[in-house]
């Protein structure tokens, strides 16, 4: 039977990280002259933005909450592009992706001949692999900074993922992330903004439960208020870790920092691999 998409208005974030600096131009090079314009040539049909920011370098202490180092991929779908529930690759497409041989090293995956697994191996001292997760249009949730304009200056933004552990519920875990992390976190004077939403159900192809963007003026004042000041943050009773952000890094959360605008708009800007002269 044919697969026949609904009109379903959707929003995605991917997130990669490389395993060192010295991996950075290979990674770069992949994504702008190889993965870039065959997603265009795959999706611009069905897909109204696909753009690529790049990580802001990780500040003191943002490993223990599971901050990637590279890229974070946005892009607006018309509908579930994903015909089978839990697999990161659409069918009854004409043509593969390419990427390099040692792509998954790189990228800190485990071994796979997937480039977008379903399986979840993230850990602090192990993998990271890709993120993918899939919210809805608008935030569902705006808990701070309503009233801010682009011209009220630079955002450095805090874009995290969360995955309740093991036996906490999804309404469980919301109970205190909504009633008890959100008003503690908008009481911080170094967070300007404050969104989140619950991951969507369908397409569902990593664990994480809810999508988080804080803001901040810049790099300091996110350390100040989430590394020096983590301990004034109430811990679950469910939790098992003792430190703020009490989720496992890499495991149960992860993260990026970016700024406001892409690197790329590739849909409007990408023109091919033209190199510097």
């Amino acid at each position: 039977m044919s697969y026949v998409p609904e009109f379903k208005p959707m929003r995605s974030f991917i997130l990669n990280n490389v395993r060192s600096d010295n991996d950075r131009p290979k990674a770069f090079r992949w994504l702008y002259k190889q993965h870039v314009p065959e997603s265009i040539s795959q999706f611009r049909p069905y897909c109204t933005k696909y753009a690529t920011y790049h990580a802001l370098p990780l500040v003191e202490g943002a490993e223990q909450f599971g901050t990637y180092n590279w890229i974070m991929t946005e892009h607006y779908w018309n509908f579930n592009i994903f015909q089978d529930k839990g697999l990161g690759h659409s069918r009854g497409l004409a043509f593969t992706e390419a990427y390099p041989h040692d792509f998954m090293e790189i990228t800190c995956q485990p071994p796979s001949n997937t480039l977008r697994q379903s399986g979840w191996q993230g850990s602090a001292e192990g993998y990271h692999p890709i993120v993918f997760c899939f919210a809805p249009i608008f935030w569902e949730n705006d808990f701070k900074g309503s009233e801010r304009l682009t011209d009220d200056g630079a955002n450095f933004r805090w874009l995290f993922f969360l995955s309740y552990p093991e036996g906490v519920t999804v309404e469980e875990g919301d109970q205190w992330f909504l009633e008890t992390f959100a008003k503690e976190a908008a009481e911080m004077p170094e967070v300007i903004r404050f969104l989140s939403s619950r991951v969507m159900d369908s397409p569902r192809i990593n664990p994480f439960d809810r999508i988080v963007e804080l803001w901040f003026d810049d790099s300091e004042a996110w350390h100040n208020a989430m590394v020096k000041n983590g301990h004034l943050f109430t811990k679950p009773a469910w939790s098992k870790v003792d430190q703020f952000p009490f989720f496992e890094a890499y495991k149960d959360i992860t993260g990026v920092f970016i700024m406001d605008r892409p690197d790329s708009d590739h849909l409007a800007q990408w023109q091919g691999y033209i190199t510097t002269r």
